[in-house]
């Protein structure tokens, strides 16, 4: 009797009968961001003159779009922090979808974006945020659609790392939302959902095509310290990859182009 398991050969899933196509677009862009002994040399002295530059340097430090001038609100996290533990934290993660119920608190979700992307002080000068960044380009950039918050107008905001605040961009419908991701009945008691995008020339100038891949590895790193934060303040998560790209650029005003959504987290009600 045979000990070994079949598996299935996915690219037959994916293509049927016929072969993989020669310019399959995924296997192009991983061969095209490889690095290798031959190319790195060549990225490692571009990298080292951009780091001579004193007014490169200075624009890196303030990677993020601003709104300023919009009107919005500045965030102030709750005076406590949950007394969970990391391991508790990771140990009781799972995506759930909200159920209906309170609204979601305005201070909760200022620690969940402060955990998540913050621009924090060190030292007296501007420091890095919570999560690795290739070079520390931060080419992310964070949006909330707020629907049931509470001391919250509902609408599609920008979130401000470095002045913990968001501005308002345009009102927003439920039902706008609900037909940008693929199952709607995910947003349907959702407080707010998260938009994760990225200004991808903010790493695409100094790595290349491997900045593309250092985004999507940061988005990662952002929603995953979200997901924990929720986790230990009782707030039902849920991240999201099935969402209908144009649509969400078009909910936050992205081109889809120089920027363009990534990710998204829907947030809600308590967890039991």
């Amino acid at each position: 009797m045979s000990d070994t398991v079949p598996t299935a050969e996915f690219a037959s899933l994916v293509y049927g009968d016929q072969a993989v196509p020669f310019d399959d677009p995924a296997e192009a862009f991983h061969e095209g961001s490889r690095l290798s002994p031959r190319v790195a040399p060549g990225r490692l002295t571009t990298i080292v003159e951009l780091a001579r530059s004193s007014e490169l340097n200075e624009t890196i430090a303030r990677s993020s779009r601003t709104h300023a001038h919009r009107p919005g609100v500045h965030l102030e996290t709750p005076d406590t922090r949950p007394e969970t533990s990391l391991w508790a934290a990771i140990e009781r993660r799972v995506s759930r979808t909200s159920v209906p119920g309170p609204p979601l608190q305005l201070d909760v979700l200022a620690a969940l974006l402060e955990a998540s992307y913050r621009s924090v002080l060190r030292d007296g000068a501007v420091g890095r945020r919570p999560v690795p960044s290739g070079g520390a380009l931060y080419p992310l950039e964070v949006y909330v659609a707020a629907l049931d918050i509470d001391r919250l107008a509902t609408g599609v905001y920008h979130y401000d790392p470095f002045r913990h605040r968001l501005a308002r961009l345009r009102p927003l419908e439920r039902c706008e939302l609900a037909a940008a991701v693929v199952d709607p009945a995910v947003v349907e008691h959702a407080g707010a959902v998260v938009v994760v995008s990225s200004v991808f020339w903010r790493t695409r100038f100094k790595y290349g095509l491997r900045g593309y891949r250092f985004a999507l590895l940061e988005a990662g790193h952002l929603v995953q310290n979200a997901l924990l934060a929720a986790t230990a303040y009782g707030i039902d998560a849920v991240p999201l990859g099935g969402f209908y790209d144009r649509r969400i650029d078009a909910l936050a005003g992205l081109d889809g182009l120089d920027e363009a959504s990534l990710y998204v987290l829907a947030l809600g009600g308590s967890c039991p």
